[in-house]
């Protein structure tokens, strides 16, 4: 039996059009998911979030496999300031949010004191959380190819549960991402993968849920969430700790 029924993180933007979209849900149909997120970039210049999200939706008549429609955003800021508008978030049911090289004395104007960079990605995080408009904090810590990295592992306990606790109430979920090792390219995937569970297990210790995303950006990889499963086994996840997004 298949541990997770769902694809919460399939990445859209290179389909140019309803139909070229539908693939990826027959992508879905044909790995034997139930539902899957058809996730696109907030972009200003493109058409606009209510267009891209009715388009989403067209495509669910195509197919028995559910389509959440949800968008990808950065974080900018250590305010937790988000580049999509409010008016665009509230046209999908799944908001991801994300730190980036836009993310500023984060992914950029790195900060020379180490203490102050860890308070600047928690900050950033945490004022995501509380924008009331981010519903999953996507590929979370996802510092290994940034000017200044930190790994899963210098990351401080009480933080991580500060944030964890913030997460819980606001009923922000956290990613498990399928492409989660590839942000740390210096530190062997074994090594990655016991450092990140133990951020997993913090966060699971707070009552966080979780939800599962391949982060692919074509057919082939629609469905794909064996590192998922490898981490909710070395965190101690269960399945009943994973956001059900049939019901978004």
């Amino acid at each position: 039996m298949r541990l997770i029924s769902y694809d919460a993180h399939v990445n859209i933007d290179r389909a140019s059009g309803t139909s070229e979209a539908g693939q990826f849900v027959r992508a879905a149909e044909a790995a034997g998911l139930q539902a899957v997120a058809l996730v696109t970039s907030y972009a200003p210049s493109e058409n606009s979030a209510d267009n891209c999200a009715e388009r989403l939706k067209a495509v669910a008549s195509t197919s028995p496999v559910q389509v959440v429609p949800a968008i990808q955003t950065e974080i900018l800021d250590s305010s937790g300031r988000i580049r999509a508008p409010a008016s665009a978030c509230q046209s999908f049911p799944l908001v991801l949010a994300h730190l980036s090289e836009r993310t500023a004395a984060i992914g950029h104007d790195v900060p020379v004191r180490w203490e102050q960079l860890i308070d600047n990605i928690f900050a950033s995080l945490t004022g995501a959380i509380e924008t009331g408009l981010v519903n999953v904090l996507a590929y979370p810590f996802n510092l290994g190819r940034f000017p200044a990295p930190v790994t899963p592992g210098e990351l401080p306990t009480e933080r991580l549960e500060e944030l964890g606790d913030a997460m819980a109430a606001a009923e922000v979920a956290c990613e498990l991402c399928n492409r989660a090792w590839w942000w740390y390219p210096d530190l062997p995937v074994g090594e990655f993968t016991e450092e990140f569970a133990r951020v997993l297990q913090a966060f699971s210790r707070c009552g966080v849920k979780f939800i599962a995303g391949s982060d692919c950006c074509d057919i082939n990889g629609v469905g794909n969430l064996r590192y998922v499963q490898r981490l909710m086994r070395q965190a101690g996840i269960q399945r009943s700790q994973l956001v059900d997004i049939t019901r978004l």
